[in-house]
């Protein structure tokens, strides 16, 4: 992993800080792909909400770049995280201290290990066809969002689950206590992103990424 230039020490240190705490309290696949991205060059950039106009988001460096590799490489998963950029709002750290900043890189991180999935299976589509990755916009968004809840319950502090329950991304009941609510997450991307795995799944990521068939 790698920052932009001129990043304040002290969003560098949050950042850092985020992956210690998945590396010490994240599922096996958290702990994976934190630690894929740290091995990778993958970078992340640090700027005011108005320039990144989300929380966090995750796309390509140079998604020309990126084509031409495609064209011309079989590029590895590491390689592949290494086309790949998160941007994360100085406001969520300086609002959301460490949570804001593990929650961003838990659900990003998510979305920057499927991107880079789908870069390296369209690196070697002319090989192995049938292992084109190519999920949804609503998969994406399915699986991020059920990557934060278990991260949520790892954690397991009140700040955390009531985040969680917030969000429509955790549920509670008296006999099993909190729990990763499907039912939830299918109505907020619903309700808050209008998607819908029959109607509207949305875009492709290859599409969201602009790459184009090897």
């Amino acid at each position: 992993m790698k920052f932009d230039l001129g990043i304040e020490k002290k969003y560098c240190q949050s950042v850092k800080d985020a992956f210690d705490a998945i590396l010490q309290h994240g599922t096996a696949l958290q702990k994976k792909i934190a630690e894929l991205i740290l091995d990778s060059d993958m970078l992340v950039r640090v700027a005011p909400v108005s320039k990144v106009n989300a929380s966090g988001i995750t796309g390509l460096i140079d998604p020309g770049r990126t084509n031409e590799r495609i064209e011309e490489e079989r590029l590895s998963l590491r390689e592949a995280l290494g086309e790949v950029v998160i941007s994360i709002a100085e406001e969520t750290i300086d609002t959301g201290g460490q949570r804001g900043a593990e929650g961003t890189f838990i659900h990003e991180g998510r979305h920057a290990y499927d991107f880079a999935r789908t870069i390296e299976s369209f690196s070697n589509a002319d090989v192995n066809p049938l292992s084109l990755f190519d999920p949804t916009l609503y998969e994406l968004e399915l699986e991020a969002h059920k990557i934060s809840g278990d991260y949520m319950l790892c954690v397991n502090k009140p700040e955390y689950i009531d985040e969680g329950l917030g969000l429509m991304i955790l549920g509670r009941n008296d006999e099993i206590g909190c729990f990763v609510s499907d039912d939830g997450i299918h109505a907020r991307l619903r309700e808050s992103y209008g998607l819908d795995p029959i109607t509207n799944p949305g875009p492709r990521a290859s599409e969201l990424l602009g790459l184009r068939f090897k």
